[in-house]
């Protein structure tokens, strides 16, 4: 009597005997008979069961068979595979190693998992830079605010050593029409010519 675990398939793979063969399962659904055909199969999945091989004498019940041997468990495609052969009977001149029953279970093999690389607790992303604009409504920088507005002046102007605000910025005179020519004048860089004055 053999021990399994788990989900498995019993296929009848082969026999060579005058005397009826079968496999007998017991788990604790109760218990499952297999005929001893080429080509017969059961599944059986439970998270215990035993199996055994017997055979059956002219006149008389069934027998458990003389020696069952488990083969190598090899696997191959997600399909692990093992033969069971076994001797039903001794008779004077047969070899105690004669198959006359074989049998081959196949369980389906899980994938085995894929490592999941995690991420660091220390890892962030990085962000792109970013680049702040400054606009002026006015047209006109604005000194004075921006020289207010770095660290430290607050503390300067309760000293008295901060500097003086500069003066607003004025636009340019319009010369007027009598000043034309000096004007003109003036952005060339030619000297002034002051017009007589008649009385």
């Amino acid at each position: 009597m053999l021990r399994f675990h788990g989900a498995w398939r019993i296929t009848v793979v082969g026999r060579s005997a005058d005397f009826d063969q079968r496999v007998v399962v017991r788990g604790a659904y109760g218990l499952r008979v297999l005929p001893g055909r080429v080509g017969a199969a059961i599944d059986v999945d439970e998270e215990s069961w035993t199996l055994s091989l017997e055979h059956h004498l002219w006149g008389r019940s069934w027998q458990p068979n003389l020696r069952t041997t488990p083969g190598p468990v090899t696997e191959h495609d997600g399909l692990r595979s093992q033969l069971l052969t076994s001797n039903d009977c001794h008779w004077p001149g047969k070899p105690l190693d004669y198959v006359n029953f074989v049998l081959r279970l196949d369980q389906a093999v899980a994938p085995a998992a894929v490592p999941v690389r995690a991420a660091r607790v220390n890892e962030a992303p990085v962000g792109a830079p970013v680049q702040a604009v400054r606009t002026v409504s006015s047209g006109w920088p604005e000194p004075e605010r921006e020289r207010e507005s770095r660290p430290g002046r607050e503390a300067e102007r309760e000293r008295g050593t901060a500097p003086a605000a500069l003066p607003p910025r004025l636009p340019s005179p319009v010369p007027s029409p009598s000043q034309g020519m000096a004007g003109e004048a003036v952005r060339a860089g030619a000297p002034a010519v002051t017009p007589a004055v008649t009385r």
